[in-house]
């Protein structure tokens, strides 16, 4: 495969990422900003992206290598969309079920 298919899907896995974290932030009420800041050689396809949630001052974020990225160009599934799930459950308010409560 020619460097642009590979970039391609690197773009897209990217687009696709932080168009899930959009749609769980939202499913929560929230809006953040979604950064990525992608790592490697310029003019090449990049080796690994940070990336970085902020939502009312908390800011999470994680690495993604380059091979679970291209492999969110259709669909963001498996680790990836665990560790998507768990960076909006660390800038998401506690509900009333994440409070400790005494048993009476």
């Amino acid at each position: 495969m020619e460097d642009s298919q590979y970039r391609e899907r690197y773009d897209t896995g990217v687009k696709k990422i932080r168009h899930e974290i959009r749609s769980l932030l939202a499913q929560h009420g929230l809006f953040g900003t979604i950064t990525d800041a992608a790592t490697g050689l310029a003019n090449s396809i990049p080796e690994s992206s940070n990336v970085e949630i902020q939502v009312k001052g908390i800011t999470t974020g994680r690495q993604f290598d380059r091979r679970q990225i291209e492999d969110c160009y259709l669909r963001v599934g498996g680790n990836v969309l665990a560790s998507i799930v768990a960076m909006v459950k660390e800038v998401s308010p506690p509900g009333p079920s994440d409070s400790p409560h005494d048993p009476d």
